[in-house]
C-alpha cells in the first residue's frame, strides 16, 4: 500500500500491479500525458484529471473516486470498475468518458456535463445519474448489465438525452428512468426486442405532456404529468414494451397510448403487465408488439360508455329505486344533480352509489332535475332526469 497526495503526470508511465493499492489522501491525480494505468486499487481523495491515456487492466483495476472525472484524452477502461463514493461529483472533459464497470455510491447527484459509455455494468444503486442533454451509452448486451434500486436509482435526462442500450436477444431490458421535475417521479420501462441486435434510448419526460388533450375517440384520459419517450436508433425489430407506475400516487389508467401526428392514440392490444420492488409496488402497462413509428408513449383511460336513464321512481318498491349511470366506470368519476332553481341536492363519486331521491334526508317530490357526469373537470354527460313518485 502507498499513500500519497495530488499527482501530477508530465509523461511518465505509472502501472499499478494487481494486489497493489494507492491511496491519494486528500489530493488527485492529473495526467498531462503519458499512460496512467491501473489494475490494482485506485482510492481518489480528489480529483481526476486525464489529458493523456487513462486505462483499467485487462480483467481487473478499481478506480474509486471521491470528486469530479474530466478527460480530455484517451480512456480506455480494460474491465476495470470505476466506483464513484462522493457526494455532488461531475462528469466532464472534451472527450468522451469510457467506464466498463460503474458503480454510484456516496450520497449525492453525480452530473454529467458530457456524453459517457459504459462497456460492463452500470449500477446505479440509489443514485441519481443527472445526464442533462447528454447520453449514457451501455453497449453491454446482456440484459441485466443496468442494475438500481427500484424507487431509489434512476437516470433523469433533458430533451435529447437519455440511457441507450444495445440489445442482442428478446430478454427485457431495463431501463431505470426518472426525474425531479415537476415531482420526484422514478418510472422504469423495459423493453423486449424480438431479435437481431438493436439500440434504443429512452427518456422520462416530466412534461406537461404535449397535445394532452388531443386524442382519438378510444380515449378519454391521456396522462398529462408525464410521458416516456422511446426511440430504437439502431436496428429494425420491433419489441415488448413496458411502463410501470404507481397506481396510488399517479392515478387510474387503463392502457398506453402513442402521439400519432398532434393526436394521442390507442396503443392497440396493451395490456396489464407485470410488478416491480414494493414499498411501493409498481404495476404497469405493457404493449406486445411496438413499431416505435412514434417515440412518445404515456399512461392513458378508455373513453366511456355511460346509458344515463332519463326518468326514476323512489317508491321503495324494488324497480328502478335509485337514479344512477350504467356502464364503464370513468377515471375520476363525479355526478351532481341540481334541482331547478340551481340547488345541488345530491352528489357522489362512486358510479356505484346512485340518488334515492332525498334531500337531507327527506323525500323530494315529482319533479325534473339536471345531472351532470363529470371526469377529471370536463362534463360527459348532461341531462334531465324526472323523479316520479
Amino acid at each position: 500500500m502507498a499513500q500519497t497526495e495530488f499527482v501530477v503526470n508530465k509523461g511518465t508511465d505509472i502501472r499499478i500491479n494487481p494486489g497493489c493499492q494507492v491511496i491519494f489522501a486528500e489530493g488527485g491525480i492529473q495526467n498531462q500525458s503519458g499512460e496512467f494505468s491501473n489494475a490494482g486499487e485506485v482510492v481518489i481523495e480528489g480529483n481526476v484529471i486525464n489529458d493523456g491515456t487513462l486505462s483499467g487492466g485487462t480483467n481487473s483495476g478499481i478506480f474509486r473516486v471521491l470528486n469530479d472525472v474530466e478527460n480530455n484524452g484517451l480512456m480506455q477502461p480494460g474491465q476495470s470498475l470505476f466506483e464513484l463514493y462522493g457526494d455532488a461529483q461531475f462528469l466532464t472533459g472534451n472527450q468522451q468518458l469510457n467506464f466498463y464497470d460503474l458503480t454510484l455510491t456516496g450520497g449525492g447527484i453525480k452530473y454529467m456535463q458530457q456524453d459517457i459509455s459504459t462497456g460492463g455494468t452500470l449500477d446505479l444503486t440509489d443514485r441519481e445519474l443527472r445526464a442533462a442533454t447528454n447520453t449514457v451509452f451501455h453497449t453491454n448486451t446482456t440484459a441485466a448489465s443496468v442494475l438500481a434500486v427500484h424507487d431509489q436509482g434512476f437516470i433523469s435526462a433533458d430533451a435529447g438525452g437519455g440511457l441507450s442500450r444495445v440489445t442482442a436477444g428478446s430478454s427485457d431490458f431495463y431501463f431505470p428512468v426518472g426525474s425531479t421535475v415537476n415531482n420526484f417521479k422514478i418510472r422504469p420501462v423495459t423493453i423486449a426486442p424480438f431479435g437481431g441486435d438493436n439500440t434504443y434510448k429512452v427518456r422520462y419526460a416530466p412534461g406537461p405532456t404535449p397535445n394532452s388533450i388531443q386524442r382519438g375517440p378510444e380515449l378519454f384520459y391521456v396522462n398529462p404529468i408525464f410521458y416516456h419517450e422511446m426511440e430504437r436508433t439502431d436496428g429494425v425489430s420491433d419489441a415488448k414494451i413496458t411502463v410501470f407506475y404507481d397506481d396510488i400516487e399517479d392515478g387510474f389508467f387503463e392502457t398506453l397510448a402513442h402521439l400519432e401526428t398532434d393526436f394521442w392514440r390507442d396503443n392497440v392490444g396493451t395490456v396489464e403487465g407485470p410488478t416491480l420492488g414494493s414499498g411501493p409496488e409498481l404495476k404497469s402497462f405493457e404493449t406486445p408488439v411496438y413499431t416505435f413509428a412514434s417515440k412518445e408513449v404515456a399512461l392513458a383511460a378508455f373513453a366511456t360508455e355511460l346509458f344515463v336513464p332519463n326518468v326514476f321512481s323512489p317508491n321503495e318498491d324494488g324497480r328502478n329505486d335509485i337514479f344512477k349511470p350504467r356502464g364503464t366506470e370513468p377515471f375520476n368519476y363525479e355526478m351532481r344533480i341540481y334541482d331547478r332553481w340551481g340547488n345541488l341536492v345530491f352528489s357522489s363519486d362512486d358510479m356505484e352509489v346512485g340518488w334515492d331521491g332525498t334531500f337531507n334526508g327527506k323525500p323530494m317530490n315529482s319533479a325534473v332535475f339536471v345531472y351532470y357526469i363529470l371526469s377529471g373537470g370536463e362534463v360527459l354527460e348532461k341531462g334531465n332526469v324526472t323523479l316520479l313518485r
